[in-house]
């Protein structure tokens, strides 16, 4: 590649993998900034540098990376919302937010397939809980929650439990006026996308029962209704 001039000004950008809405920080011109990816795939970073008269001054630099979990289980939330027509946006108030809030649900077999228990279901509100042995290694962890529209959020877990049938769940806490989403959900275990199902229709306060996922034969199954379609739950209750 050409030599840059050490007078150059950096522009970052990325490639990023469906349903990824991360940015550089503090800024896509600062000399080294940061990026944290936020969903599974492959990333591709570009730098390119300019000098004072605003012409590049070497060649583009390209790196690929490939981000993946080592966890067990990882399970990723999209959800697009067509009234939302910025959903990059961020922030909200009590009475106001710039986007859907669109939750994410892991259920232990001990909810019975009851959401909102505070003991067996992993979500904003219990966003870690002790499930399995002393210390994290059995625990379910939610380690994204986005208020504001697009996700994604993402659970994660390292050591499920032997003969455990997980319950994913995805509930549209509140659509804030911009209407219906249509939500995504990817199971992966060991790294591996084992399903993903996609732009599935949810309304405002309604429950979608996405996946069971089996241990340890990880076995991840749809959820359906006897006609195949999703199983939702309009107006699920929230205690």
């Amino acid at each position: 590649p050409d030599t840059c001039s050490a007078a150059g000004a950096p522009q970052w950008s990325v490639i990023q993998p469906n349903g990824s809405v991360s940015q550089f920080f503090p800024s896509a011109t600062d000399d080294a900034p940061t990026f944290k990816p936020n969903v599974v795939g492959t990333y591709t970073f570009r730098l390119d540098v300019y000098d004072a008269a605003g012409n590049k001054s070497c060649a583009p630099a390209e790196y690929i990376v490939e981000v993946t979990s080592d966890d067990a289980l990882h399970v990723e939330l999209l959800w697009r919302t067509p009234g939302d027509i910025n959903e990059t946006d961020e922030g909200g108030s009590a009475t106001f937010s710039w986007g859907s809030d669109v939750d994410l649900h892991f259920l232990h077999p001990l909810a019975a397939g009851k959401f909102f228990d505070d003991l067996h279901d992993c979500y904003w509100m219990t966003p870690q809980l002790d499930w399995g042995p002393p210390g994290e290694v059995g625990d379910p962890r939610l380690d994204r929650d986005d208020r504001d529209g697009g996700g994604p959020e993402n659970l994660n877990m390292k050591t499920p439990e032997d003969g455990a049938r997980y319950l994913v769940g995805v509930h549209y806490y509140n659509d804030w006026g911009y209407g219906n989403a249509y939500a995504t959900v990817r199971v992966y275990v060991y790294g591996v996308l084992r399903d993903q199902w996609n732009e599935v229709l949810i309304s405002n306060a309604s429950l979608w029962e996405s996946h069971q996922i089996e241990w340890p034969s990880a076995k991840v199954t749809r959820v359906v209704e006897p006609d195949g379609g999703p199983r939702i739950t309009p107006g699920y209750p929230i205690p």
